[in-house]
């Protein structure tokens, strides 16, 4: 442990969210597993099966996360941001998407997303 320091942040972020999606806050002096923490208030994070389906606390799937900071897609590459950036079945908002971060993910008890890898390595 450092002296020095007071709060350290996890804050998870990937390329195609402009902003931070999830923070959690990590204990320095808990020795239990460092989260990726929860949604920001500008961002929505699903767990999600490969159905397109929401998963129970405790069971793993890929993370979908939309909001205020979602990329509109990839420049020049319609395939991808096809496969990527999918409809929101969860928005009442018309033409509103999901972005499938390729993230293995599971929510605890405590609200908290526990990253438990990638599902493309």
């Amino acid at each position: 442990q450092n002296p020095s320091v007071e709060r350290l942040l996890n804050l998870y972020a990937p390329t195609e969210d402009t902003t931070y999606a999830t923070c959690a806050e990590v204990k320095l002096d808990e020795h239990v597993a460092v989260t990726i923490g929860r949604s920001q208030s500008n961002t929505q994070a699903y767990v999600l099966d490969g159905h397109m389906k929401l998963v129970p606390v405790g069971v793993k799937g890929e993370l979908y996360i939309s909001g205020s900071g979602q990329a509109r897609g990839y420049l020049n590459r319609p395939e991808l941001t096809a496969e990527k950036f999918v409809p929101n079945p969860f928005s009442k908002t018309s033409g509103e998407r999901l972005y499938r971060t390729g993230d293995l993910v599971r929510y605890q008890e405590n609200g908290n997303l526990e990253f438990l890898g990638r599902l493309d390595s």
